[in-house]
């Protein structure tokens, strides 16, 4: 885990909840709210793969969670190709001075960067029983 990490709320909690920093690797978006005068939240779903497979050889998943991204003053952003389904091969947080940029690396929809002055996170876990794709 990056040291910088260390120092946005919510952080501690995401890498609690895994016991590692995910990559965030066929994590999908499930929705991004911006507001110009208060926070904007960018909504992800993300989980643990297991090195097990089920009966159809699919690699087994588990600690599903909702990781919720409030930024505030947004200083820039870079988006494209909103779909229905937006799933992202990674996920990357950097801090440059005193600004944060989140970088969504797409795998099928939604692409581009944002960069905001403050940061912080909150987990919550994926609802049990709620379907593997969140439309």
């Amino acid at each position: 885990m990056h040291e910088f990490l260390k120092s946005i709320p919510g952080a501690s909690e995401l890498f609690a909840w895994f016991g590692y920093w995910p990559d965030f690797h066929d994590a999908e978006i499930i929705s991004l709210v911006l507001n110009r005068s208060g926070p904007s939240v960018l909504s992800i779903r993300t989980w643990h793969t297991t090195d097990q497979v089920d009966e159809r050889g699919c690699f087994i998943k588990e600690k599903h969670v909702v990781l919720s991204f409030q930024m505030e003053e947004i200083l820039d952003l870079t988006l494209s190709n909103f779909s229905q389904q937006n799933v992202i091969y990674g996920l990357e947080i950097s801090k440059v001075k005193q600004e944060y940029k989140l970088v969504l690396d797409p795998r099928y929809g939604l692409a581009g960067s944002i960069r905001a002055r403050r940061l912080s996170m909150e987990v919550a876990p994926w609802p049990e029983g709620a379907p593997e794709r969140s439309l």
